[in-house]
């Protein structure tokens, strides 16, 4: 019997466990109130309206793709590779991302305020969206900085704090982004996006200056050419990565709404989208908690833990998906009802958007495998094959078979990206195939 209470207590003392706990209790806290904040939403602006705010998460999505650069993923690899070895190092990387992340996402900001005009009338066929272009084109900066400031939590596993930050501005930000839509519509909503975004920052601010107190880091906001190329080798190809999916994202859809009834075809599908970052949340945390520690296997050049590592969470995040999918396609009846008969979410839709949430969480877990052991430009080349694919099929098929035809489009693009991964996996990806120590 006392054995077995060992055992217990081991496995609660786990960090792998524990972070684990925390991990997904944060994830599931923070995407639930985020999923039922949406579905409000999209009830109350309708089809064509939350079209248009999601073509403007697009867009701020596109601009802050560029002022991130790959910052929080260098973060995070960084981090967890040296907080052990050199605590001055990790100050100097601390500060050379915060003032490289500010700088560029100012650069980018001004930009997109600009140019706002320009891209509601002449890319997305709606001169209305400019005023709310312009109000989110700051959140560009928000979100660069809070990129960081995440990646630099789970480069030190302080999956607990992310989870109380996360829970506490979702709870925060949920009523407020309703109330914003109720009352002031599209516009309302936009003031409530940029204010919601600063509080995150001000809040992961505070954990952070903790974080930093308790492990006595010194991080003063200055590029420190020591740490300069180290991050710039990691986010550049994290950037590029990147910068393969958000513009083609906006571009498939900018085609997309400029035809008839296009912005209320693409707020049908996202609206039954919402479902798939349900399929999503257990992955996800799965790849918050395994990418540091497969960046730290790797490191320390443990090749036998880190390949036993990526097999787990490949099987973790098959698992953790297909479930959840399975669930909300039984009961997704419910959830067309909520909607209401202005999205018309048919059975295919909602199959079609759980099945590609699937295939989503596979290629994250094959792309942790790239990413944490130096090969992240294979996940560049991966994702323009991937954005290739989704633009033609939007193009020759996607583009008049509706809120359907856009659903099936990016679901055979996915497809295209695993069988790429796998290809790759097989042919070019010795480390996995060698018993090297």
């Amino acid at each position: 019997m006392g054995d077995k209470f060992e055992f217990l207590r081991k496995v609660m003392n786990n960090s792998l466990f524990s972070n684990s706990i925390w991990a997904i209790a944060g994830s599931f806290i923070s995407k639930g109130i985020n999923f039922a904040s949406i579905a409000f939403i999209a009830k109350i602006l309708g089809p064509e309206m939350f079209g248009e705010y999601n073509v403007i998460q697009l867009t701020v999505g596109l601009f802050g793709t560029v002022s991130g650069l790959g910052l929080g993923l260098a973060a995070t690899k960084l981090i967890a590779e040296w907080r052990e070895r050199d605590i001055e190092k990790v100050g100097r990387i601390i500060g050379t991302l915060y003032t490289l992340s500010f700088i560029i996402s100012l650069i980018v900001a001004i930009s997109f305020f600009t140019t706002s005009k320009l891209v509601a009338i002449e890319l997305l066929n709606n001169e209305k969206l400019t005023i709310l272009l312009q109000i989110t084109s700051v959140i560009v900066i928000f979100d660069a900085i809070n990129g960081v400031q995440n990646g630099v939590l789970t480069g030190f596993e302080s999956f607990k704090e992310i989870a109380i930050v996360s829970t506490f501005v979702g709870v925060i930000s949920a009523p407020l982004l309703v109330a914003g839509a109720y009352y002031y519509g599209l516009v309302g909503l936009a003031v409530m996006l940029l204010l919601t975004r600063l509080l995150n920052v001000i809040v992961n601010r505070i954990y952070l200056e903790k974080k930093f107190k308790e492990r006595k880091i010194h991080v003063r906001a200055k590029i420190s050419k020591l740490e300069l190329k180290n991050i710039l080798d990691i986010s550049i190809p994290a950037f590029l990565s990147s910068i393969a999916t958000s513009p083609v994202n906006w571009i498939s859809t900018s085609i997309f709404v400029n035809q008839p009834g296009g912005y209320k075809d693409i707020g049908t599908y996202n609206a039954g989208n919402q479902l798939r970052t349900l399929v999503l949340f257990l992955p996800d945390s799965a790849g918050k908690i395994t990418i540091p520690k497969l960046a730290n296997e790797f490191g320390d050049k443990n090749l036998k833990k880190f390949k036993k590592t990526v097999s787990v969470t490949f099987l973790l995040n098959l698992v953790l998906s297909v479930l959840p999918a399975m669930v909300l396609y039984i009961f997704g009846g419910f959830f067309q009802q909520f909607m209401g008969l202005k999205f018309n979410l048919s059975d295919d839709l909602i199959a079609i958007v759980l099945l590609t949430g699937v295939l989503i969480a596979v290629t994250n877990a094959i792309g942790y495998i790239f990413i944490c052991s130096n090969l992240i430009w294979y996940d560049f080349l991966l994702r323009v094959f991937w954005g290739l694919a989704l633009i033609l099929i939007i193009v020759f098929y996607g583009k008049g078979n509706g809120a359907v035809g856009y659903g099936l489009s990016i679901l055979f693009a996915s497809v295209v990206h695993m069988v790429m991964q796998l290809v790759i996996l097989m042919f070019n990806f010795k480390l996995f195939y060698n018993d090297k120590k």
